[in-house]
């Protein structure tokens, strides 16, 4: 059974003709199933569903755990006050603090509160001064 040329020809146009719709008919089915999955996942109903899931597994596996024993502190003597007090000073006493710029806060926190109760017990004053003069451009500042 040996077919001429034209035979042979026509068949594989024929088959090719096949493959060609059965691939367009694929990738139509391919992309009615993508618009139909993303319809079904983007739908109110879907994500409310997986929101309360997720919700659910978030509870199982990282639900509240019960809060454990601790125990009751020790009581501190004399020794473990002076060593934490020890530890605080030198703690403060390093360089990059400085002991002088404790120092000026410390000392700027209470006048500040003296200065505070003063203020609350007296009325403010007016100065009878004039303010001084505006200096001008041409003389410099020494």
């Amino acid at each position: 059974m040996k077919m001429s040329l034209h035979e042979l020809d026509a068949e594989i146009a024929e088959i090719e003709a096949r493959i060609a719709a059965e691939r367009l008919a694929l990738d139509d089915a391919v992309t009615g199933c993508t618009n139909s999955l993303r319809d079904t996942v983007a739908s109110p109903k879907t994500l409310l569903a997986l929101t309360g899931i997720g919700f659910a597994m978030g509870k199982l596996m990282f639900g509240r755990k019960q809060p454990q024993a601790t125990p009751a502190a020790k009581k501190v003597g004399v020794l473990g006050v002076l060593t934490g007090l020890a530890g605080t000073a030198l703690g403060l006493i390093q360089p990059k603090f400085g002991v002088g710029s404790i120092a000026r806060w410390a000392a700027s926190k209470a006048f500040a509160s003296r200065q505070a109760k003063a203020a609350a017990g007296t009325a403010p004053r007016r100065s009878s001064k004039a303010p001084p003069p505006h200096t001008s451009a041409a003389t410099p500042y020494r």
